[in-house]
């Protein structure tokens, strides 16, 4: 479903999963966010590339439960639109909004393949993580 410039997405995680692959290959989106809870929690990806599978590989940085995350957040007033005009500067970028349920298991997915060098993005104050996503 689209709200505006947000799709809202709440039914599966197959489904979740399949709207950030389409921001890149269907809308042709240089970047993602995922938010749920107003904006609480959130995930930027800004799209890299495609992979051989049909998945994407990318630059992602997140807002989840963890206090470090939360306090910076919080001491940049940061909200998905924030996000995506610091972190995704430049992109266009397409919004997504979800569950709770959907949005921590689709995280806990893209986190296992992704990997860091523990640098943090400037504009935003996230730790960024190198991430691939499977089809």
């Amino acid at each position: 479903m689209n709200q505006g410039n947000r799709n809202i997405v709440t039914d599966s995680i197959q489904s979740l999963h399949k709207a950030v692959l389409d921001a890149f290959y269907s809308l042709r989106k240089g970047g993602v966010i995922v938010s749920c809870s107003g904006d609480r929690y959130m995930f930027s990806i800004e799209f890299d590339g495609p992979l051989p599978d049909g998945g994407l590989y990318g630059e992602m940085a997140f807002v989840d439960k963890n206090p470090s995350a939360q306090a910076v957040a919080q001491q940049r007033r940061c909200t998905s639109t924030n996000l995506g005009e610091k972190f995704l500067a430049g992109e266009t970028i397409c919004y997504i909004e979800t569950n709770e349920a959907l949005f921590f298991e689709l995280l806990k997915v893209y986190k296992r393949g992704a990997s860091t060098q523990e640098l943090i993005d400037l504009k935003s104050g996230l730790k960024l993580y190198n991430v691939r996503i499977s089809k």
